[in-house]
């Protein structure tokens, strides 16, 4: 009997408990050594590679138009890489296969 109950209440709560897990954030922190632009593609705005690389695909962490402070973090961006400052920028999701900048917080 106790079996059978686990057979049919384990998955369930399990699918629950990590329904409810929450996203895990990666951060990589350094100067940007590539701010690559691409008008080809609508609703995503620049693409960075961080030296040292981020643990992502090619390296690569990109910003979307959809991001509530998208000409803010546009402008701190392209002036820490014109500057070469030290920033740190965290991802939580990925779309096309590439990180989405969540927030980025540079110094120097």
């Amino acid at each position: 009997m106790k079996a059978k109950l686990f057979k049919y209440l384990g998955l369930p709560c399990a699918l629950v408990m990590l329904g409810n897990t929450p996203s895990l954030a990666d951060t990589v922190s350094g100067t940007i050594r590539d701010y690559h632009l691409n008008g080809g593609v609508t609703e995503r705005g620049v693409c960075l590679q961080m030296n040292p690389t981020s643990p992502t695909v090619d390296g690569w962490i990109c910003l979307w138009k959809d991001n509530g402070l998208y000409k803010e973090v546009t402008d701190l961006l392209l002036n820490a890489y014109s500057s070469g400052k030290t920033c740190s920028v965290t991802w939580t999701t990925y779309r096309g296969g590439l990180a989405v900048i969540d927030y980025v917080h540079c110094y120097n």
